[in-house]
């Protein structure tokens, strides 16, 4: 069973990841600062643990959302207007925030307005947009659920002091940026050799 209180030393008795049989498969990045001895090997092992621990993320935050009875991405969108203030946020904003579509939040942030846990407001500075914030019973929502927010945190960032967490905060905006590069040359790609195909 796996020792929560202690991942770090969970990690290190982990059995090292055996060097790769010689493959006649070829490799999946060319960065040679990616390869470990000219084999993708340490870069696959590393695509499944971020994978991975994206699932954990993903099924934490369904957690939390299923106590609010609310969607995982609604809770996001909560979560973020809760902390913006009384001049809440664009759409547009919300969805950068996000990483999302615009079209995508004003679908989801219109069950939460239903909800009455946001609400649309006029913008002050243009009078043709709308902006969203978190009403009172938002903020109630929000503040039910941090107990068991800290907790659930605490466990899944147990490995992480002070300086990897920065490290890791840097790394991630950056990690963002290039998944919005890999994701939209995938697609253009996947789109190229489909035509070829047809």
């Amino acid at each position: 069973m796996t020792d929560v209180s202690n991942p770090q030393a969970t990690v290190a008795a982990m059995p090292r990841i055996p060097k790769p049989p010689a493959s006649t498969l070829p490799p999946t990045i060319s960065r040679p600062a990616l390869l470990a001895r000219g084999s993708d090997h340490e870069f696959r092992a590393l695509i499944h643990d971020l994978m991975a621990y994206s699932r954990r993320i993903g099924d934490c935050r369904d957690a939390f959302a299923a106590i609010l009875d609310i969607s995982g991405m609604q809770y996001e969108i909560l979560m973020l207007l809760s902390r913006i203030g009384a001049e809440g946020l664009a759409v547009g904003e919300v969805a950068t925030r996000l990483h999302r579509s615009a079209a995508f939040i004003t679908i989801e942030s219109g069950k939460l307005v239903e909800r009455g846990a946001i609400e649309r407001i006029g913008d002050p500075h243009d009078g043709r947009s709308v902006r969203l914030r978190a009403t009172r019973k938002g903020g109630y929502m929000v503040r039910r659920i941090a107990p068991v927010q800290r907790q659930v945190n605490d466990a899944l960032f147990a490995c992480v002091d002070a300086r990897r967490f920065r490290q890791l905060r840097r790394l991630a905006a950056e990690l963002v940026v290039c998944g919005d590069q890999g994701a939209a040359l995938a697609e253009f790609l996947s789109h190229t050799k489909a035509r070829e195909a047809a």
